[in-house]
């Protein structure tokens, strides 16, 4: 029976107690197990707590996809906060109108953006900002050559009285945050927003019971075709959209399949962590899948250990999914929702689906 009244975090928590020493990401080569990743998030909802956060404020999570958007994902809601992830390549302006239009008190954001973000404070309700680079969690000696060759992208963080180093607060506090209740069903879980076509974007508020109801809709339709601790996701789609975040916890973080998460798209690498990883899970957008197709040494890498691929966020093109079977020899599943409601459809992975804009044609 299926218990959708209780917080998001609990089914990652049942992951960690199955499968403590399997890998659940793979970031930069870097290997987190289960039991390292909720070490972290526990150690981050901790100093959150610390720093006066206290359920129901809104903490901004404004980085591209990495181990401390987790961490600070979950670990908003450890403590019962609700994280508000944004695009990391909002400006000034955009940043201002959401932080202001959410309450955020709290920033977690890329030392690349902290010029932004202190641009737009005292116009603000921004109280603390926590700032981060894409290598703080890995080993020192891979951050040692990558600022040898100059590959790591950083910006200049000014020390202040409201600013924290995510790196140092993981390190100073323990991973024993306070025990918070609330009501599942009431507890708004994040706030994403989208639009922005018809005047200024709009937060959908979720509450934890509809994240869990997403959840458990994708882990339905994975019954029995993708494993619990067999399968490996290759994951590039942005972690603060909801197609990219439902389908990443209903077919890997809560089953226990380890996912290879990457910052950026990038071709290439896309094609080289399938064959590397033997990545048996996949998903993108339209556009991703066309680039994919068309990258001229796709040729060059093995991808027969795909399973099953997943698209969302548009209408799939009749002729990318025709183009994309006949190269990989499976076909694309779809989806299809909206970020005020969630998932509205998915293509049941038992059967062969077709695609979607042509049945639409053939109505």
């Amino acid at each position: 029976m299926i218990n959708y009244d209780e917080p998001v975090i609990n089914a990652f928590d049942r992951a960690c107690e199955k499968f403590p020493h399997k890998p659940a990401i793979i970031y930069l080569g870097e290997t987190f197990t289960y039991s390292r990743l909720k070490d972290l998030i526990d150690r981050f909802a901790t100093a959150l707590h610390e720093l006066g956060v206290r359920s129901g404020d809104k903490c901004m999570i404004y980085v591209p996809n990495c181990p401390q958007w987790l961490i600070a994902y979950y670990g908003s809601q450890r403590i019962g906060a609700v994280p508000v992830p944004i695009s990391p390549i909002y400006t000034p302006f955009e940043i201002e109108y959401l932080i202001n239009d959410c309450s955020a008190e709290t920033i977690l954001c890329q030392d690349m953006n902290f010029g932004y973000v202190t641009e737009v404070m005292p116009k603000t309700c921004l109280r603390k900002i926590i700032v981060t680079n894409y290598v703080d969690l890995i080993p020192l000696w891979k951050r040692a050559v990558g600022w040898l060759f100059d590959k790591i992208p950083d910006g200049q963080v000014e020390a202040a009285k409201d600013v924290y180093r995510f790196k140092d607060l993981v390190r100073k506090y323990s991973p024993n945050p306070p025990k918070v209740d609330f009501n599942p069903r009431e507890h708004l879980s994040y706030i994403l927003y989208t639009g922005g076509t018809t005047g200024f974007p709009k937060g959908c508020p979720t509450t934890h019971s509809g994240m869990v109801s997403q959840v458990e809709d994708i882990r339905g339709v994975a019954e029995g075709h993708v494993s619990d601790g067999n399968d490996l996701l290759v994951f590039c789609a942005p972690l603060f959209h909801q197609f990219g975040q439902t389908m990443f916890m209903g077919t890997a973080l809560t089953k226990g399949n380890p996912t290879v998460l990457m910052p950026i798209p990038e071709i290439d690498s896309i094609l080289a962590f399938i064959e590397r990883y033997k990545g048996t899970l996949f998903l993108g957008v339209p556009a991703l899948y066309r680039m994919i197709l068309e990258n001229d040494r796709i040729d060059q890498f093995d991808l027969t250990s795909l399973r099953y691929c997943w698209s969302g966020g548009d209408v799939l093109p009749v002729e990318v999914f025709n183009r994309w079977k006949k190269r990989v020899h499976i076909p694309i599943w779809q989806g299809y929702g909206a970020t005020e409601v969630g998932f509205m459809s998915l293509d049941p992975l038992d059967r062969e689906p077709q695609p979607h804009q042509q049945l639409i044609q053939n109505i």
